[in-house]
């Protein structure tokens, strides 16, 4: 269905964008984090690490069919816990609680709606599976010579060499 498609689509771009953000916020926290001052060093080290592995893991759930529901487990689960512990220390007047709240809650929106395009993306990509193996499955029974090489290979993987044929023969 061109719907399961366009989530297909959706689903990918939301969490290859947040991938994204998160690896340009993660290196820029990285960057900052020697001129914070010491008593703080060791916490923007440990934000930017944390965006790192987010964007990791993002990319990795945007770029894989729909699926690692433990995966998602973390991925929700981080970002959810930041923006909470976040918006608690608003109330503190914490320096980068705002922008915490906000980036992070931003995140968590995203991958939330990624979350839940997950069972129209898996369909489309299913669907376009099947209709790749129905199409090679066709070619292969028109016998068409791009459908050979795909449909002729070796364990490796590699195309299987049309000599071999007339190496058999010769051998015989």
């Amino acid at each position: 269905m061109a719907i399961d498609r366009l989530h297909l689509l959706l689903y990918r771009a939301l969490l290859l964008t947040t991938a994204v953000v998160a690896a340009i916020l993660g290196i820029a926290a990285g960057l900052e984090a020697p001129t914070i001052t010491p008593e703080f060093q060791l916490t923007g080290y440990w934000r930017a690490y944390g965006l790192l592995v987010f964007a990791a893991l993002s990319a990795y759930l945007g770029a894989t069919p729909p699926g690692a529901a433990v995966l998602w487990l973390v991925v929700i689960f981080h970002k959810a816990s930041m923006t909470m512990t976040a918006v608690l220390l608003l109330r503190h007047d914490v320096t980068g609680a705002p922008a915490a709240a906000l980036i992070d809650g931003v995140m968590v929106l995203a991958t939330l709606v990624a979350l839940g395009l997950r069972a129209p993306a898996a369909r489309a990509r299913r669907e376009a599976r099947e209709g790749r193996a129905a199409r090679e499955s066709r070619a292969a029974r028109e016998g068409s010579p791009a459908s050979a090489v795909r449909t002729d290979r070796c364990a490796t993987g590699t195309p299987a060499s049309r000599a071999r044929p007339a190496l058999a023969h010769r051998a015989a």
